[in-house]
């Protein structure tokens, strides 16, 4: 009987996606024959040396290390990878190095193919759905320098299952080896991995995780061995470690790293029991850091095996009541659809728990958690003030979408104005006269147009109205749209972009008034003048007639100063303000006049 080794790695329950190697346990199986590839199986190589194929296609779907690969790399040295594009000739798996990892690798060592031996390197998948089976078979292969000796071994990965096999046949080597045997996995900053050390007796093998065995000789090469690789739970349940998430830039999809959400194996998490979104248990773990922003999408990009998945946001590792709780419904509507969440702190760890809705089903869903950007989305849109017509001057604000995502995901394509996404977003309370009029002067930008479209909510994808601004003046007066029918004190989202989306990068400047024609000569009637601007401790305020009221308000629309002085010339101390800008509202008898200055 050829000598035989079988590695399985068996997920939980059957199957685990998640797992990193750290959470495997090594335990003694029993034998198993060797099941070289078939005849019509693609041959790689019959000769060479350090050679790699990328892109060889698995076939299926196979899991590794949390994520999904459909491709792998094959090496002459005795290893596959799903990530690196070359295999190392330097066998150490507890590397981070590019080209060591996520490797697997039933014998991992500086290899060739001699035409003298008759081998080969051949890849082949067989069976049918879900239970295929991806084989690579090295035939033949020697160290390399050492051609009057030779070994044979397999390596198989098995759909649905995940399961990961090891066969050895002969070894007649010489005593140049100097292999691996094992597998590991690169999380981005940190490399965990198992390797095996085999025992001539086939009663003692023993796998480490703290070091990496780089030296089996011929002496240790496998031999009537089979080993199991067993994962216990889904390694992420509470009782080990929450998978760490990087979060994606929205507005760059290469950042987005696929997480598979796999509950099977998982057991209820010890402590408080959240009471939402149908908990039942049979939950897992993640945890990532808040942006700037304080504010996550949670995005799933397919169903899956799992309906409703129900996930809650906790703001430290004890199980007390979560921030945040919901589900994500498990129909086509809410794929790609981004779940926000907000109010969180930035800097702080936050951990997402996550199960399915009602504990029904035991399986897998894919989702990504990205940052919400700055008035990426309408729901943390950036509030803005509509002006007064009458203003003497007026605050620009400037539409910037620098790396701006498309939001076509919440609120649909407006289907006008050219656009193609880059939007960014702003919120504004309509005026009295239940008009805004938009005013494109690009004074400091660069779009060609200012594309806008008006909604009535943050989610809504039906807009009020929408319509471009060209660029014709640089200096007053400007190019402006006029939008009507407003309710007045009522909250509106403005959505902006370029023209076609062609300048991505640039900005637009704007600013709104409230379109109050009638008001436009309240300020020189009210023969108004202040000075200094800027302004360090005092203002110096006049009136043609006594000033009824004055009020100072910052840029977030809080009264800071308010006076009621009854006469025409006032002296205003604002020693005490923060340095910024502020707007001043005047007001004699009717006339009203509002204008900016500058605290510094």
């Amino acid at each position: 009987m050829k000598n035989t080794i079988f590695f399985s790695l068996l997920f939980g329950l059957i199957l685990n996606l998640q797992a990193q190697v750290d959470y495997y346990t090594l335990t003694q199986a029993n034998n198993s024959g060797y099941p070289d590839v078939s005849a019509s199986a693609t041959t790689l190589w019959t000769t060479g040396d350090e050679q790699e194929q990328t892109g060889v296609p698995i076939g299926f779907d196979f899991y590794y290390g949390g994520q999904k690969y459909t491709t792998c790399t094959v090496g002459v040295n005795g290893a596959i990878s799903f990530t690196s594009s070359q295999i190392s000739l330097s066998n150490n798996l507890a590397s981070t190095d590019s080209n060591k990892r996520n490797i697997i690798a039933p014998f991992w060592d500086d290899l060739k193919l001699y035409a003298s031996n008759n081998g080969y390197i051949a890849y082949e998948t067989i069976g049918t759905a879900p239970n295929r089976i991806f084989k690579v078979s090295w035939k033949n292969i020697s160290h390399y320098g050492d051609s009057g000796h030779d070994m044979s071994f397999i390596l198989e990965l098995k759909e649905t299952s995940n399961e990961i096999e090891f066969y050895y046949g002969h070894c007649n080597s010489g005593a140049n080896l100097s292999g691996s045997i094992g597998f590991n996995y690169y999380d981005g900053a940190n490399t965990t991995f198992i390797s095996v050390t085999p025992d001539n007796s086939g009663m003692n093998p023993t796998a480490s995780r703290a070091t990496s065995n780089n030296a089996i000789d011929e002496t240790l090469f496998p031999r009537n061995d089979h080993y199991t690789f067993s994962f216990q739970h889904a390694y992420n349940d509470w009782d080990f470690q929450p998978r760490n998430i990087t979060l994606a830039d929205p507005r760059d999809n290469s950042t987005i790293v696929m997480n598979y959400m796999n509950n099977i194996g998982a057991t209820n998490s010890h402590g408080h029991e959240p009471t939402c979104a149908n908990f039942n248990g049979g939950d897992v773990w993640y945890q990532f850091t808040a942006p700037t922003t304080g504010a996550i999408s949670i995005v799933r990009t397919a169903i899956g095996d799992i309906g409703d998945l129900g996930y809650a946001i906790y703001h430290n590792a004890v199980l007390t009541d979560p921030v945040y709780c919901n589900r994500i419904i498990g129909n086509s509507s809410y794929i790609n659809k981004p779940n926000m969440v907000g109010n969180l702190t930035a800097g702080d760890t936050y951990f997402i728990r996550m199960w399915d809705y009602g504990n029904n089903d035991f399986g897998i869903t894919p989702f990504y958690v990205a940052k919400v950007e700055p008035n990426d989305e309408a729901a943390f849109a950036t509030d803005i003030n509509v002006q007064p017509e009458s203003a003497s001057v007026f605050m620009l604000t400037f539409a910037s979408n620098s790396f701006a995502m498309n939001s076509e995901h919440i609120n649909g394509d407006p289907a006008c104005a050219a656009y193609q996404g880059g939007d960014v977003w702003y919120k504004f309370t309509a005026p009295a006269t239940g008009e805004i009029k938009i005013v494109h002067t690009n004074t400091a930008g660069d779009w060609s147009s200012l594309c806008f479209a008006v909604y009535g909510s943050a989610t809504s994808n039906t807009p009020i109205a929408c319509d471009f601004i060209p660029i014709h003046f640089v200096t007053p007066p400007y190019d402006t749209k006029v939008v009507t029918g407003l309710t007045a004190g009522q909250d509106y989202w403005l959505r902006t972009w370029d023209y076609n989306d062609d300048n991505i990068g640039g900005s637009g400047g704007f600013y709104l008034t409230d379109n109050d024609v009638s008001a436009i000569e309240d300020y020189q009637q009210l023969a108004f003048k202040f000075y200094p601007n800027p302004a360090t401790d005092v203002l110096n305020v006049s009136a043609a007639s006594n000033i009824d009221t004055i009020s100072i308000t910052n840029l977030l629309g809080q009264e800071v100063r308010y006076k009621a002085p009854n006469q025409k010339q006032v002296v205003l101390n604002i020693s005490d303000l923060q340095n910024g800008v502020y707007l001043m509202k005047v007001q004699t008898g009717d006339k009203v006049s509002t204008v900016k200055f500058i605290k510094k």
